[in-house]
């Protein structure tokens, strides 16, 4: 919920700065950490996408209800709906992610 300019101002960056950031990401799987789990890992990539993607939603939704394009009940209604995969995917990233680095540490060679 936006409850101060800087709230809103936080929102609009997540609204503008995250298409960019998961089409780069997609686009661009070679190099870099999301280079490492495109190769590793391609489902935590493609989850942990999916979850930016529904913190955009979200943000979205929050800016929609702000301008007044959506209702304070149509908002929380939809808040509610998108929580729930929200909640299911950063625990699946948790998971995945531990497993990840976990075969990382255990594939690097000792000193």
């Amino acid at each position: 919920m936006i409850k101060s300019s800087f709230d809103l101002w936080i929102a609009i960056g997540v609204v503008v700065l995250l298409p960019p950031i998961i089409w780069a990401n997609l686009r661009h799987r070679q190099s870099g950490i999301m280079g490492y789990l495109w190769r590793e890992s391609p489902w935590l990539a493609r989850i942990g996408l999916s979850f930016l993607a529904l913190v955009w939603l979200s943000s979205a939704i929050e800016l929609a209800t702000v301008y007044g394009l959506v209702s304070e009940s149509g908002a929380q209604l939809m808040a509610t709906v998108l929580g729930v995969p929200m909640l299911a995917l950063s625990l699946t990233i948790l998971v995945m992610a531990a497993i990840v680095l976990a075969r990382y540490l255990k594939s690097r060679p000792s000193a």
